[in-house]
Formats: structure tokens, sequence, C-alpha cells
């Protein structure tokens, strides 16, 4: 399997995983946090949103700027520049995240199936665990989308809900 396959799989267990970690949660409930020192449910999925945002862009997919990243991007540093959460921001509804989320994923899902090499060796301003290029910093995002939607699992049991169930593939990239 090439590291480009590899990489679609995971990706696309990571888009079924936020849609099972949201589904059936009340958008009220999107702001809540478990305690004073963590992040709610929309900030994460928003949080997401832009990576997956900024994924695309490093693949050379020319969109329209994502409607909220300023409130999870601060411009004016050099990356990485994510704004931490805060109970002053009003972050999208979970329900407008999960049609962002779909949107975003599709594309990113089938643009990644049908990356070249040149684009996955294509050195970026990022210096992360696992390289510079295109394919490394891909690779981190991997853990890093893994790592939030963890988080997101926790609150969503916190908050009262049912686990989430894996293997659900709502979003199905182009073949």
């Amino acid at each position: 399997m090439s590291s480009i396959e590899n990489l679609t799989k995971q990706y696309q267990i990571l888009t079924d995983w936020f849609l099972s970690v949201l589904e059936g949660i009340d958008d009220k409930d999107g702001a809540r946090t478990i305690s004073e020192n963590t992040n709610s449910l929309e900030w994460l999925a928003g949080h997401l949103i832009t990576g997956r945002y900024r994924n695309m862009s490093r693949l050379g997919i020319q969109l329209d700027t994502y409607l909220h990243i300023d409130k999870f991007v601060n411009k004016t540093i050099p990356p990485p520049n994510a704004i931490p959460f805060s109970k002053t921001i009003e972050y999208p509804a979970l329900s407008d995240s999960i049609e962002q989320w779909n949107k975003y994923s599709k594309l990113f899902l089938e643009t990644l199936r049908n990356c070249d090499d040149e684009i996955l060796k294509t050195v970026t301003p990022l210096s992360l665990l696992t390289g510079n290029t295109v394919e490394d910093v891909l690779t981190f995002i991997v853990l890093h989308e893994t790592y939030h939607i963890g988080q997101m699992s926790i609150i969503r049991k916190t908050l009262g809900y049912s686990e989430m169930k894996l293997g659900m593939t709502k979003v199905e990239p182009g073949k």
C-alpha cells in the first residue's frame, strides 16, 4: 500500500469519527465545557475544520476562506498559530460545523486520493516532529485529529451522551 493510500484510509476513518462523536449532540451542548481547563465541542470542531481547510491549501486546492478562521487562527504570528479556546468567543454551532466538515472532507479526500508525489514532497514552512514536507504535515495532522476527536469523545460521554460509534462511513470520497 502506498503512503497516500494509507493516509487516505486514515483520514476517511477520522472523517467518520468526527461525525460519530458529534452525532445526536444538541447545539446547546456544543458550548459546554467539563471543567475550567477544557475546550468546548464547538471549539474542537472548528479547530479540526481549520486543519482540514489548511490541508486542502497544502494540496493546492483553491477555495474561499473558511468563514470562521479568525476565531481559530492568529494570522499575525507564524504557525503553529492556533487561537486557544475562549469562553468569550462565539463559535459556530455544531450543526454548522458538521455541514462544513462534510463539505471540506469530501473535497479533501477526493484530492488526497489523487495526490501526486510532487505535491507530497513539497517543503512547507512548518517543521514538525514528522518533518517538513506536505506528506510529513499530513501524517502529523492524522495524529492531531485523533487526539482531538478523543477529547471530543470524553466530553461527549461526560455530557451524558452515549459513546461514539466506530466505522460509520458517512462521507465517501470520489473514486
